[in-house]
């Protein structure tokens, strides 16, 4: 078939072109006070042949149209001669439906309107700039609230993607995919109609039988949400292509806002007329209070040369109040009735531990706590969750080295819960749901049964949250729809961004969905997003002080230790218990051994230390990366073995961490500049110690945490090794981690350092945080607060019940299935032996 074009082909497509421009010439007449005449394009054309601006016009509104050849428009259809029909422009009659002007359809009617010869140039269009073309009418978005179910309503609307984000934040959602509709409980009708009224353009018909209720709003929202809608109409449409004069407006405090802006005479004019205005001579800004704002963002929205950035929409929104009356201090949070919780959990809370949890409860349990590492973040939570009891099942996500440990922390601060309703996740075919309170790893949430999305968790704890900084992740892809359907989520991390404000955006997205529900805006505000040829970069920083300021208002809470030093102990220890999993049937032997020994009172210190460590060096291992990961940038381990020492330089070398080790084969004269070096370095630094060679005359302040790998039998060296941190100059509270091993010698070793401390303090020669030097007994003074080591090793293991004939019954059952299903580990043991060995030579080095 050949492509070439009939001469019929293109006569049509010739006229059909002219008829383009015809009706493109009635349109734009369409605005122009004057007849029109018959000259229209010829005169109009001639009068202005010398003036270039009218044919620069001209290319704007043709773009490339071709030149109108010398005759009629239409060949083929009538025309009309005469005075009258000629200089009488098409008539334009308004479109009542549209509320616009519509010119008549070029065809089927008897146009008199001919082209002129135009010397082969484009025709000048008709001048309208008295009329100006019509603007593009804002798109309003109506709905209306209907009965659902006896508890529940439906909301019946459009699609508005602002108004599905705070559809996606109400607790009690749902939504129907067959009707394609969203239903809420009754309970929650009020906060919805809250925040659909601060959304511009959305209107929502009130429930039948509630059009009398006030929406009004908390203490985070304006009572009157006609004023904040009209104030985000207000910031709507602020870019202007021709600006000379750009600038920006940001939220310096609570209570005002600043605008950074180059010099404009009508711009300085107008700061001046506001009562609020202040002039930093040092930063050269004008800053004002935010009551102030309407009217200046008005002001300068009249200025056609000027263009400004207003605040964000999630400013304003989280500030709404402030923009009424403006108030430098936040208001006071409301007390939580913790009547209904453990009362052991709630006498042991501190005053900013129990300002912790009102802060929750005010926000309706949906926040981001970032207390500073040692604050008690994992306290503050349990009772955040006890508080919502009712809402249950809870579900914990830690990593995976903290997992006993949360249970642990369950058993003590909630006795109610009993002890088998607390089921922690330890292989990805594990149940997630067969506890009251389940606790899992990151690691096996993406691996556990997905059934649990059709019955989503009441209360969700994500400890460390900033392990999901990336969205791309797998874990991060696993916890969002969990985060997303839970009602209540605490998230807990020291370092909610380790290095750039895009790694917080997933955590801002978990808590409040609707502050930023396009990642693009956040980073375009606040990562100094660049568009770059392969795309945007994120990696970026920019106004600060203003997310900090946004986020604490809307769902951080976050106190440094320096903040709180007053209402803490010197130091703060805390046993970890870490698992020793994988033990085969030969291990299991020389525990019971060794167990056996312990038992008749003939143990051998060296032996139960090698016991209880070389089944958990993966998990102290683990533990220590953890460690790395949550943001410790210095801190102390302390170990006895060279075995496990030389274990802990590998996994530091092979992460390429910078550390330090100090044993008994490290020289006098290094140990000094080992030390300055740990002190002085502002990288990340590992001091890996010798309990036995650097438990004294060593000066490590720089660091505020000490983690114990190791037992040592005498607990005056322990508490020498705690002293190497927590010595004049230590400005912070010391955190103090024993790393034990349940199952093992440690069990014993625990008892055994509880008796030798008994003694000492009974003849008044020890105490658990007394001083090596006289001079620091000011700064290391008793503590009412603190307690003895003695104290916590009792509470520690006097509810475990370790007692000798529990431990020989357990030797007992495990000899009995030595042999049962295991495979030995070559790490730990050598082919068997052919006769019986004794303990010695199963932990011989």
């Amino acid at each position: 078939m050949s492509n070439t074009l009939t001469p019929e082909q293109k006569r049509k497509i010739e006229e059909n072109r002219l008829k383009a421009l015809a009706r493109r010439a009635e349109r734009l007449a369409q605005g122009n006070p004057q007849p029109l005449q018959n000259d229209l394009f010829s005169s109009k054309q001639q009068q202005h042949a010398s003036s270039p601006t009218p044919q620069a016009a001209n290319n704007d509104y043709f773009g490339n149209a071709l030149p109108i050849p010398n005759r009629h428009f239409p060949t083929n259809e009538p025309q009309t001669s005469g005075p009258s029909a000629s200089s009488k422009p098409p008539e334009v009659k308004p479109d009542a439906s549209k509320g616009t002007f519509k010119a008549n359809s070029f065809y089927g009617q008897n146009q008199g309107l001919t082209a002129q010869p135009s010397d082969k140039k484009t025709p000048k269009p008709p001048d309208t700039s008295s009329a100006g073309p019509a603007k593009k009418p804002t798109v309003s978005v109506r709905g209306k609230c209907v009965p659902h179910t006896e508890e529940r309503f439906r909301v019946e609307v459009g699609y508005h993607a602002e108004l599905i984000a705070v559809f996606k934040n109400i607790p009690s959602r749902n939504y129907d995919p067959v009707t394609k509709m969203w239903n809420f409980s009754l309970e929650h009708y009020k906060l919805l109609m809250e925040e659909a009224a601060a959304i511009p353009f959305v209107t929502l018909k009130a429930l039948e039988g509630m059009e009398g209720l006030e929406i009004s709003a908390s203490s985070s929202r304006p009572k009157d949400a006609a004023a904040l809608a009209a104030l985000m109409k207000l910031c709507q449409g602020w870019q202007k292509p021709g600006a000379m004069v750009k600038g920006k407006c940001t939220l310096i405090s609570r209570s005002r806002l600043e605008v950074d802006i180059g010099y404009h005479a009508d711009v300085i004019g107008i700061f001046k007329q506001m009562p609020s205005k202040n002039y930093d001579m040092k930063t050269r800004k004008w800053s004002f209070l935010l009551e102030d704002y309407g009217r200046l963002l008005e002001a300068l929205n009249d200025i056609s040369a000027v263009e400004i950035e207003p605040l964000p929409r999630a400013v304003l929104q989280a500030f709404s109040s402030q923009f009424e009356q403006s108030h430098s201090k936040a208001a006071e949070v409301p007390e939580a009735d913790l009547s209904a919780v453990d009362s052991t959990l709630t006498r042991s809370l501190m005053p900013f531990q129990q300002y912790g949890v009102n802060f929750a409860v005010s926000r309706e349990g949906r926040l981001l706590l970032a207390d500073d590492m040692g604050l008690g973040k994992t306290v503050q939570a349990i009772c955040i969750a006890a508080y919502y009891r009712k809402e249950w099942p809870l579900l914990i996500v830690t990593p995976s080295s903290v997992r006993f440990t949360w249970a642990e922390a369950f058993r003590r601060w909630l006795p109610s819960v009993a002890a088998d309703r607390i089921n922690v996740v330890v292989k990805g075919k594990d149940s997630l749901r067969s506890g009251l309170v389940n606790i899992v790893s990151y690691d096996l949430l993406g691996k556990v049964d997905k059934q649990h999305l059709a019955n989503p968790f009441g209360v969700l704890i994500m400890d460390e949250s900033h392990f999901l900084k990336n969205i791309k992740t797998a874990r991060c892809k696993a916890a969002l729809p969990l985060l997303k359907a839970a009602k209540r989520v605490v998230l807990l991390s020291g370092t909610p961004a380790m290095s750039r404000p895009a790694e917080l955006y997933t955590q801002i997205l978990a808590v409040r969905p609707t502050l930023f529900p396009r990642f693009h805006d956040f980073g375009a505000r606040y990562c100094d997003a660049k568009q770059l040829p392969w795309g945007w970069d994120y990696s970026g920083s920019s106004n600060l002080t203003e997310l900090k300021l946004l986020l604490e208002e809307s769902l951080m809470l976050r106190r440094l230790k320096s903040e709180v030093l007053s209402q803490l102990p010197a130091k703060q220890r805390k046993v970890v218990t870490v698992t020793t999993d994988g033990i085969n049937a030969r291990t299991k032997a020389a525990l019971s051994a060794a167990a056996k020994e312990l038992a008749n009172g003939r143990h051998n210190v060296s032996l139960e230390l090698n016991c209880g460590v070389y089944l958990c060096m993966s998990s102290l291992r683990e533990y220590i990366s953890d460690m790395l990961e949550c943001g410790r940038e210095k801190f102390l381990v302390f170990a006895h073995h060279k075995k496990v020492l030389d274990s802990i330089s590998k996994e530091l070398t092979d992460k390429g961490v910078n550390y330090i080790r100090i044993d008994g084969s490290t020289p006098s004269a290094e140990r000094q500049q080992l030390c300055e070096r740990f002190q002085f370095t502002h990288q990340s630094c590992v001091a890996l110690l010798s309990i036995t060679a650097a438990n004294m005359g060593l000066t490590l302040h720089a660091a505020d945490l000490v983690v114990f790998a190791e037992l040592f039998w005498n607990p005056g060296i322990l508490i020498q090794a705690e002293d190497r941190v927590h010595r004049i100059g230590q400005t912070s509270c010391v955190d103090i981690h024993y790393l034990v091993a349940k199952g093992t010698a440690d069990d014993y070793l625990w008892p055994m350092i509880q008796e030798k401390m008994n003694v000492l303090e009974q003849v008044g020669l020890s105490e658990s945080n007394i001083s090596d030097k006289a001079e620091c007994s000011s700064f290391h003074s008793k503590d009412p607060k603190q307690q003895t080591i003695t104290e916590m090793f009792q509470r520690s293991f006097s509810e475990e019940d370790m007692d000798e004939s529990v431990l020989l019954e357990a030797v007992n059952d495990w000899e009995d299935s030595e042999h049962t299903n295991s495979r030995p580990q070559e790490n730990h043991f050598s082919a068997s032996p052919s006769k019986k060995r004794r303990i010695e030579d199963y932990f011989s080095k």
